[in-house]
């Protein structure tokens, strides 16, 4: 399996520090995230921390991510966390 450096949270500098705080500001409200954070081992690594090295390529795939979860559609929230629930759980997946 291949390993893909992350930068956590709590470790970055400048434009990638940057980059983390506006995401906690735009997903603060949203109870489950608050949850996972506080589980067992912390907060899992999430699929825009894939591109922590690049934190242009991570705001916005946190962006696309936020849209599709959190943006219009006819699917409500609980069906769209549901079909990711399935998904993640089908690739053994933690997040």
């Amino acid at each position: 399996m291949p390993w893909i450096k992350v930068i956590k949270e709590d470790e970055p500098e400048g434009e990638l520090k940057e980059v983390y705080r506006k995401i906690r500001e735009q997903r603060q409200g949203e109870k489950i995230n608050q949850e996972r954070d506080r589980g067992a081992g912390g907060p899992p690594i999430s699929p825009p921390m894939l591109h922590s090295l690049n934190p242009k390529a991570m705001w916005h795939t946190a962006e696309l991510m936020w849209e599709i979860m959190r943006g219009e559609s006819r699917l409500t929230t609980a069906q769209r966390e549901m079909i990711a629930t399935v998904t993640s759980a089908t690739l053994h997946c933690r997040f």
